[in-house]
């Protein structure tokens, strides 16, 4: 069954009922929902439920947003068709590594590092360069993954040449999942977007205990948010500000058997 709009108070059909059926496997203890595909004020009770152990905006509407949470934390720990999707993201960012500037956030004769200044929408004196770029260079990965991935082709792509912009305007209008590290629910992935608390962004390579590799933009040995270059890093939780999660396309959103209740 494809999940095909977007739910709330008095919605009806398939959609409904399959809602209530992940309702009643991820909550804990279930809310024993009728699964009559009536979207009524007990479905719109557990939504909400739902949408605050997530982390996610409580508003009782089942969009973009939830059902990529609800998804995601009925498959917690087991590879997905979305992740896989997104996990492209980390290998077109490997593809820059090394790429570096010629000082001063320059970028010189360098094609690919005028590639992800040009990525954004800041122009300074007529010059698309002379500023940081590590959100510049996360717009310019998302930007090719859109490109290359039909699975995303409906998502807008971001071209924000700050972290703020990045996590706080386009995340939030395209229906990203933002998440902490320390959410007990979802936990990052390899194409995950992660920032820092020191105003600085990069995207997930890999996950482990306490933290994540990375490849960023805009760095150096030293790890700082002003280097030089687009390098691997290795970060620990304590300097994570928040986990950033590409919408799922509801059209391609599947129905996923739950085997174990997590919430």
């Amino acid at each position: 069954m494809t999940i095909r709009s977007i739910l709330r108070k008095t919605s009806s059909g398939p959609s409904v009922k399959k809602l209530q059926t992940d309702l009643n496997n991820l909550l804990k203890p279930s809310p024993k929902l009728k699964t009559d595909g009536k979207f009524g004020k007990a479905t719109d009770k557990a939504v909400r439920s739902c949408q605050k152990h997530l982390g996610i905006k409580i508003d009782g509407v089942v969009g973009p947003a939830t059902w990529n949470a609800i998804n995601g934390a009925l498959n917690k720990g087991k590879p997905t068709l979305f992740l896989s999707k997104q996990a492209k993201l980390a290998d077109i960012a490997t593809q820059f590594i090394g790429v570096t500037e010629t000082g001063d956030n320059r970028a010189g004769n360098n094609q690919k590092l005028l590639e992800i200044f040009n990525a954004d929408d800041l122009v300074i004196k007529g010059k698309t360069d002379g500023y940081p770029w590590c959100a510049a260079f996360v717009s310019h990965c998302v930007q090719l993954l859109v490109k290359q991935s039909p699975f995303f082709s409906s998502l807008s792509p971001p071209r924000e040449p700050s972290v703020s912009r990045f996590l706080n305007d386009w995340s939030k209008k395209s229906s990203c999942i933002i998440f902490k590290p320390d959410n007990e629910t979802l936990s990052p992935n390899k194409g995950d977007i992660v920032v820092f608390t020191f105003s600085h962004i990069g995207i997930v390579e890999s996950a482990y205990k306490g933290g994540v590799k990375t490849i960023e933009g805009n760095t150096n040995e030293a790890g700082s948010r002003e280097g030089v270059t687009v390098a691997r890093k290795q970060r620990t939780n304590r300097i994570i500000r928040a986990f950033i999660r590409l919408p799922m396309p509801i059209s391609s959103m599947t129905n996923l058997n739950a085997v174990s209740r997590i919430c």
